[in-house]
Parts: structure tokens; sequence; C-alpha cells
């Protein structure tokens, strides 16, 4: 009997595995020195490239915020020739206003 936790295919655990790359992508810039893209961004940029070409981009909605904002995410996948969704950037708005919300209370 399959386990409804685990992928069941491969390119469902490719694109698992991009969208916790874009996480640890966005730790690994917030923790840089002196907020400088380091060895472990580029790192973490070559493995999502990789990834993104075999099953297509973890889609904007599934993005940290800081990620899109920055133009990370898109200049990413821009410089890769990975084509992608265009960010709505009201419902990223969106997004940042319920987080903020959620931090002030």
């Amino acid at each position: 009997m399959p386990d409804d936790n685990y992928p069941a295919t491969l390119d469902e655990a490719a694109s698992i595995e991009q969208e916790q790359l874009w996480a640890d992508l966005d730790n690994a810039v917030t923790s840089a020195r002196n907020g400088v893209w380091s060895m472990q961004c580029d790192n973490l940029q070559w493995r999502i490239i990789h990834l993104a070409r075999l099953v297509g981009p973890t889609p904007w909605e599934q993005i940290q915020v800081t990620l899109l904002r920055s133009g990370v995410y898109g200049r990413i996948l821009d410089e890769a020739g990975i084509p992608y969704l265009p960010i709505d950037w009201d419902a990223v708005a969106e997004t940042e206003a319920a987080i903020a919300g959620g931090l002030n209370r």
C-alpha cells in the first residue's frame, strides 16, 4: 500500500525537491554575509535550474515573497532561459499583508 507522504513519481519528487531548494535559497540569501550572494546560494541556484529544466519551474505562488520581491526568482529563471508564468504582484502584496498582519498579533 503506497504511503501518501511520499511522491508517486520521479517528476513529483523533483518538483517537491525544487520547492524545498527555493526555501533553502531564501534562508541562504538571508544568512549570507552582508546580504551578499554566497557560494551556497550559487550551489542552490544550480540545483534549482537543473530540476526546473527537467520538470518546469516551481510556480511563483510557492516561492517565498522575499525571493519574488528581490527579483531573485525571476532573475534565476530568466538567466537560465526557463519560462514561467507572470507573477501576480497584487496577490504577492496580499500575501505580504497577511504575513504582516499575523506578525502584529
